[in-house]
């Protein structure tokens, strides 16, 4: 619980750059700035929100438990995006993207499962 604030921030810069990404590919160039205004006013908000710290050990085991796995079935779902990505790369549905552009995609997608797999298996370890 204590980097709920970071997992905040960090899902949220997911969106934004994947916002973003379709948004500069789809030729609208202004809008990514209101995409970010969104994104840090929705950072504010979403902080204030956010539960306190919890102390109680038996409460912090059961959330990290459920956190590890809810990060397990998100790296399942990134492979299965990274999946069907390869399927779209070979049938051609990239063809208008740069190789540096495909490259970046595959390498994020990557880093993505790794993170979500890494974390869960951190999440499950430090549970008390």
């Amino acid at each position: 619980m204590k980097n709920l604030k970071m997992i905040v921030l960090f899902s949220l810069s997911f969106a934004c750059v994947a916002i973003n990404f379709w948004l500069v590919t789809t030729g609208h160039y202004r809008a990514p700035l209101f995409v970010f205004i969104a994104y840090m006013l929705t950072a504010v908000l979403m902080f204030r929100v956010l539960p306190t710290v919890r102390t109680n050990p038996q409460e912090i085991r059961s959330n990290q438990l459920r956190a590890a796995g809810s990060l397990r079935r998100l790296g399942f779902i990134y492979v299965l995006g990274f999946a069907f990505g390869l399927v779209s790369l070979f049938s051609g549905e990239f063809n208008d993207l740069p190789i540096w552009g495909r490259i970046l995609g595959f390498c994020w997608s990557g880093f993505l499962i790794w993170a979500c797999f890494w974390a869960a298996r951190h999440y499950k370890k430090g549970a008390p």
